[in-house]
This record gives structure tokens, C-alpha cells and sequence, in this order.
């Protein structure tokens, strides 16, 4: 299954959407995340047109913040939960009998908004036990310093909370390839700022059946965004390796914890 997650700036607009139809026809998607969409109810059926005749939507939050789209002839996909942040499904693989739940998250702009989207996550990762499962999405906060480029404001609280939903959900980034950075503020000069706030996030249940999974970071066009995409052939079964996030170093906890397995390990 080839998927994506772009947060479009507006789907209203013809370029946008000519933009959108592109992005599903050169990387073959068939599952598709669309962020602040700023499509009002009455003109979601106009709207969704611009999709292949296969493709069924559905949608989350005030002003469809949130946009899931898939190929109804090969996939079945079930929505498990729904909120302003996020929508969590289950998607089934007909043809290879296989299924795969997948979170996609819209993170609110200020701190205290997406404590309410950490906390639901950490109540989702709590509800898993063995079944692979990928988050993805705009999360509008960074993890580190590493993930900005430019002058910011002051952003410690925020990459804190965030790492400690990291620690709380066990979930760990998949490598990207393409772009360092997935958004930028279309400014010049000193005024000029970059962040990485879009990623995909696996459980451990998805790296042992896919270790070698990755995604790409896209060129942004017509959004200030960059899309992502994971594509179903990166996703070859082979002996998995060892990964390490380095933001684990940074919890208060991860001396205590080394110390104890190394000891236990003697």
C-alpha cells in the first residue's frame, strides 16, 4: 500500500487541488491524509470531486480539519476514533489479507491545545498490543533544536511534552529520505524559518514486520508544507536491526533505566 499525508493549506482552490490529484497519480497512493483542509460541510461533495471516481473521504473537526481518503476497490478502511487532532483507523489490505492501524494526526497550534492530543495518543498506544500501527501527520511542534532552522521563539515546553508522549506511547520515527525540514514560513532574509513539524511515527509492532520501512519528505508546491509518503515496496520483510531515537537520552530516566539493565544484563 503506497499512502501519503499532506497538510494543504486549503482544498478550495483549483491549483490546490490539481496539486492533490497530482501527488495520488505520480506515487501511486492509495490511502491519503489531508490537513486543514478549510472545507466547509456543505462543500465537501463538490470538493472531493477532484478525487478518482474509486476514492471514498471521510473527515474529522470544525472545518474539516481533517481528511482521510483511500481506493475503495482495494482497501477497506474503518474509522475507530475521531477528534479536532486526529483520526485513528483500521486499514485493510484486500488483496494481501493483511490489516494496519493508522493515526492521523493535525496537531493545534498552541501547547496546551495538543496536551489534549498527547494524552489520546498515549490512551491509543495503551489499547494496542501486537498489531502494527503508524502516526503520521502535522504535529506543529519539533522534537529538538536540530529540527529548526531560523529564528524561533521559545519552544522548550512544547518539544518537551512531545518527547515525553514519544517515551509514553513507545512510538519511533521511520527514516525519511528527501527533505531535512517540512515546512517553511515563505519568508526571506533574517525572517526566514524552517521546521520539521510533519513525520511518521511506527510502533515496534510495525518494524518487526517492516524494518526496512521509511518515507519520503517531498518537495512542498503548492503548500507551505512538504508532503510524505511511505510506499508499500520499501516495506521488504528482513532481519530487523537495532534502532535508537536520541531524544530517549534526553528523559530524566534514561540513566536510571541504562544503569539497571546493564546490571541485569551482568
Amino acid at each position: 500500500m503506497n499512502a501519503g499525508i499532506w497538510n494543504v493549506r486549503g482544498l478550495n482552490r483549483r491549483d490546490h487541488q490539481v496539486a492533490v490529484k497530482e501527488l495520488v497519480s505520480e506515487s501511486r497512493l492509495q490511502f491519503l491524509g489531508l490537513l486543514e483542509t478549510r472545507v466547509s460541510a456543505v462543500n465537501v461533495s463538490r470538493v472531493q470531486t477532484f478525487l478518482p471516481r474509486s476514492w471514498f473521504t471521510d473527515y474529522a473537526g470544525p472545518g474539516n480539519r481533517i481528511w482521510i481518503a483511500w481506493d475503495d476497490e482495494l482497501l477497506d478502511v474503518n474509522v475507530l476514533d475521531l477528534d479536532n487532532q486526529f483520526i485513528h483507523c483500521r486499514i485493510t489490505i484486500r488483496c494481501a489479507h493483511l490489516s494496519i492501524l493508522a493515526t492521523v494526526v493535525y496537531g493545534a497550534n498552541d501547547t496546551i491545545s495538543r496536551r489534549g492530543l498527547w494524552q489520546k495518543l498515549v490512551l491509543l498506544a495503551n489499547s494496542i498490543s501486537d498489531e502494527p500501527w503508524i502516526v503520521g501527520g502535522d504535529f506543529n511542534t519539533v522534537l529538538d533544536m536540530s529540527e529548526v532552522c531560523g529564528s524561533s521563539a521559545d519552544i522548550h515546553l512544547a518539544m518537551t511534552e512531545f518527547r515525553d508522549c514519544l517515551l509514553d506511547t513507545g512510538l519511533i520515527h521511520l527514516p525519511v529520505q528527501g527533505e531535512r525540514f517540512s515546512w517553511h514560513n515563505c519568508s526571506e532574509g533574517d525572517r526566514s524559518l524552517w521546521k520539521r513539524l510533519d513525520r511518521l511515527l511506527v510502533n515496534d509492532a510495525w518494524l518487526s514486520q517492516w524494518p526496512n520501512s521509511h518515507y519520503h519528505c517531498l518537495n512542498a508546491r503548492t503548500s507551505d508544507h512538504s508532503p510524505l509518503v511511505i510506499r508499500g515496496d520499501t516495506a521488504t520483510h528482513t532481519v530487523s536491526m537495532f534502532r535508537f531515537d536520541n531524544y530517549l537520552t534526553m528523559s530524566s530516566d534514561f540513566h536510571s533505566i541504562s544503569a539497571e539493565y546493564l546490571e541485569a544484563s551482568n
